[in-house]
């Protein structure tokens, strides 16, 4: 299997991020899949849709916005499967309200899929959305509203 990143562009499909085959496996690629911002390369994409033929899986985004790395962030090992929680607020930084690493990408998609999450410490939130960021190597769930 293989994964691959397409943007619209002038009514054309280009191509801005390719996982070669079996480079990344199934369980990886559907994480990916749950998430409805990617990024990459510097840049925010928000996921139109995902798409398959045979063997290989596409994922339609549009571009946002440019997104350069805050120097604060930290950027993970590449080989590990980091989580951060991140406190969602509208035109302000995101606060990290806790960090975990998982062993497995089934492990992180329990955490992507759900509606509510307890975070350790902290309380009950309703998820908001999550993302993959490719360039610091770590998925993050963006949450709402702390439940009480």
């Amino acid at each position: 299997m293989s994964l691959a990143y397409y943007v619209e562009d002038q009514n054309e499909f280009k191509s801005i991020y390719q996982y070669s085959r079996f480079a990344i496996e199934p369980d990886e690629i559907i994480a990916h899949q749950l998430c409805e911002f990617h990024i990459i390369e510097g840049h925010l994409y928000e996921l139109r849709s995902n798409e398959m033929d045979g063997e290989y899986d596409q994922l339609i985004v549009d571009h946002v916005e440019a997104s350069p790395r805050d120097p604060s962030d930290r950027v993970y090992p590449p080989h590990q499967i980091h989580l951060e929680f991140r406190r969602f607020q509208d035109h302000s930084p995101h606060p990290v309200l806790k960090t975990v690493t998982v062993p497995n990408h089934i492990q992180a998609m329990r955490f992507l899929i759900k509606d509510k999450l307890s975070v350790p410490d902290h309380g009950v939130f309703e998820r908001d959305s999550c993302e993959i960021d490719l360039d610091r190597n770590c998925y993050v769930i963006y949450l709402g509203e702390e439940i009480i």
